[in-house]
């Protein structure tokens, strides 16, 4: 794939990526293949040849000029993993965080340590204020109350104070450092734009260098009316994106200059955390990370179940409803009336904390395999939610189930926390609204779970290619629900959400930006519901043992990595071991729709002659299900190559008696936008 250009894809080539299928085959083949043989009981299900046709049916997926050079330099590669000269940049941070309860007040003092890997000397840094999203004048595309945002009160870098304003001169902005001036320092200072703040160094940074940068902040937390991050009644708090935090600079595109406009989501750089927390007594507290110190926070029955409960398979009660109501929850405050719950993390991209004088505490172990073999899974909640006393059994099928499907489960607890947002993800933490018993719990809690692989461990551009981030976990939401309910109730849902808003024409191409589509249902279907339909599709298209097994090497290979479309893409086909630009094209980049349709059934001799039309734009295989006087079925598949240069195809299936009913896609693995035509009967 890719390329035919700047020497990408090296059809038949020996750069070790897959040779693929040719892009042109004489049309005399496609008219040489013979008729299908008879589908055994039941039919094996063979992957799919690739297109065939004179010319190219699609055009090819050719990456942006960036990611060429990224090939080039060997950073990135042709058979989808990174090369041998990928890197990414290194950020560790040491946080203190106070909560004041009563004011909703966050108050933060931070050092961050940045590690350049990059070849580039970087003269300037692109930092993240994400809490301005709620400050007066600045660009969103959510409705917000307004907080006033985070207010910078010290910001240090490389040991000097730094003046916001200070070298923001025509000359001087970001990426275009006067080479003097920088030397001296004389330009050193940032500037607040919105959610990001750009930062000149006062000495420029070398590649293998070290940038110490320090500040000191504080901001008023929004109330239950908010996204990603908020409270509810001055007692319940999930806090997110609460912190100076370094923008990525990477292999292709260098800084990702993105602003938060409050629907896309996060692009962050890996690092370790060390995160002092300080709450009132009597909150309980979990967050990214391992606490250091359950002993200094928790009473020492609750410390012992704590440290046993990963262990044991059955759900056990850490802190519970007796314990909350004889004021057992924590251990006392002292004369500051708080305590410090200390926190560790290592290799994880974010951090994140829920803390409340409500919660009760449930936890039970869970088989990870790996390195980990088992963890710990969390429940915080407040038990008037009585549907919530469930969600630590079904964290724990979720991750056992993601950790078998994908890789291992890398981290020493994974937690879920009632609140006012309805699902957002962190590594380690997921904040989980009231949402409803039984399914509707544990789909919101497996969906938000899968994100601790999809972007948690396999860290994607999620602002910009939302299907990387919220597709990938909806297709492995809709897995786990079967394997938990026996039903295919999920997969349906999704598809059938997509099929409204393809028939509606409303939906926008999977590849377009995520703050560029201005449909909110749209935006919607491109990043969840559609995604998850084509990813089923192509697992039906290869075969799931193909499809499994390729799924499940591309996250390995960019685990705490930053990939990026192409690299999906190049990994699959090397996968499949064909060509599939022509599957990326319709389905990413475009809006095609799937419409086949029965066009006929006759006798003929031995068996039945089908005629199959294609009335959409898009193309998939041919999925039949024959059933006969006796009630006995017969399963057929014709190659999605069936279709090239031609909209009706007509092949005899031979069948051992009298056929009574033939449906197209029986059991709905492909997004047929019209299931009126789909079915033949017999007249009786």
């Amino acid at each position: 794939m890719r390329g035919q250009q700047e020497g990408m894809r090296g059809r038949g080539g020996n750069d070790g990526s897959s040779p693929g299928w040719s892009a042109v085959i004489l049309l005399a083949l496609c008219a040489a293949l013979p008729a299908p043989a008879a589908a055994s009981r039941p039919a094996p299900t063979p992957a799919d040849t690739g297109l065939i046709s004179a010319v190219p049916v699609f055009p090819p997926v050719v990456p942006p000029a960036s990611y060429r050079r990224a090939i080039r330099s060997g950073t990135r590669t042709t058979a989808g993993v990174p090369g041998p000269s990928y890197w990414q940049q290194e950020v560790d941070y040491r946080i203190h965080g106070r909560l004041v309860p009563d004011s909703a007040l966050i108050r933060g003092r931070e050092s961050i340590t940045y590690i350049n890997r990059s070849p580039d000397t970087l003269s300037t840094l692109t930092l993240h204020l994400y809490q301005n999203i709620f400050a007066p004048g600045v660009q969103r595309d959510r409705t917000v109350r307004l907080t006033g945002g985070i207010h910078l009160e010290r910001v240090e870098a490389q040991g000097r104070a730094l003046t916001e304003g200070a070298g923001r001169g025509p000359d001087t902005g970001p990426g275009s450092v006067d080479r003097e001036d920088a030397d001296s320092g004389s330009s050193a200072g940032y500037a607040v734009d919105g959610t990001l703040a750009h930062l000149r160094l006062p000495r420029p940074l070398a590649p293998g260098d070290t940038a110490r940068l320090a500040f000191a902040w504080h901001f008023r937390m929004p109330g239950e009316r908010s996204f990603r991050t908020g409270s509810i009644d001055h007692d319940l708090f999930v806090v997110a994106q609460w912190y100076p935090q370094v923008a990525v600079y990477d292999d292709v595109d260098g800084w990702d200059e993105t602003p938060y406009l409050g629907d896309g989501e996060f692009y962050l750089e890996y690092g370790d955390f060390t995160v002092d927390l300080t709450v009132p007594a009597g909150y309980l507290v979990t967050a990214t990370g391992t606490l250091q110190n359950p002993a200094d926070v928790l009473r020492s029955g609750a410390a012992a179940r704590l440290r046993a409960a990963a262990r044991g398979d059955s759900v056990v009660a850490v802190v519970g409803a007796a314990d909350r109501r004889a004021g057992r929850a924590t251990r006392d405050g002292g004369a500051s009336g708080t305590l410090t719950w200390r926190y560790r993390a290592r290799r994880v991209r974010d951090f994140a904390f829920a803390a409340s004088s409500r919660y009760v505490w449930d936890a039970v172990g869970a088989r990870v395999g790996g390195e980990r073999g088992r963890t710990r899974v969390d429940a915080l909640y407040d038990p008037a939610v009585s549907w919530w006393s469930d969600a630590a059994q079904f964290e724990k099928h979720a991750l056992e189930f993601y950790s078998r499907y994908i890789m291992p489960y890398p981290w020493p607890h994974a937690s879920a926390a009632y609140g006012p947002i309805g699902g957002m993800e962190y590594p380690m933490l997921v904040f989980i609204g009231r949402s409803g018993p039984g399914p509707r719990l544990y789909g919101v809690l497996a969906h938000e779970l899968s994100h601790q692989w999809f972007p948690m461990q396999v860290g994607s551009r999620e602002a910009a290619y939302a299907w990387m981030d919220e597709g990938l976990t909806t297709f492995d939401e809709s897995l786990a629900a079967r394997d938990y309910f026996g039903n295919d109730v999920a997969r349906l849902g999704d598809m059938a959400a997509y099929v409204e808003a393809a028939t509606a024409g409303i939906e926008a191409p999977l590849m377009q930006h995520t703050d560029h589509v201005t449909n909110p249902r749209g935006r919607v279907v491109a990043a969840y519901s559609k995604p998850a339909t084509v990813l089923h599709a192509l697992r039906t298209l290869l075969g799931p043992a193909t499809f499994d097994s390729a799924y499940a090497r591309y996250a390995r290979a960019w685990r705490y990595g930053h990939p990026l479309p192409w690299d999906f893409f190049s990994g699959m086909e090397r996968a499949a071991g064909r060509d599939l630009d022509w599957f990326w094209k319709e389905w990413f980049y475009r809006t095609d729709v799937l419409d086949q349709a029965l066009g006929g059934v006759e006798p003929a001799g031995d068996g039945v002659r089908v005629t199959v039309e294609n009335r959409g734009s898009a193309v998939m295989p041919v999925l039949l299900r024959l059933t006969l006087e006796d009630g006995s079925t017969i399963e057929a598949r014709w190659p999605a190559g069936v279709w090239a240069s031609t909209r009706r195809v007509t092949r005899v299936v031979t069948v051992p008696g009298t056929v009574t009913r033939v449906e197209l896609d029986p059991l709905h693995l492909l997004p047929d936008v019209d299931r009126k035509n789909d079915v033949w009967e017999a007249h009786r």
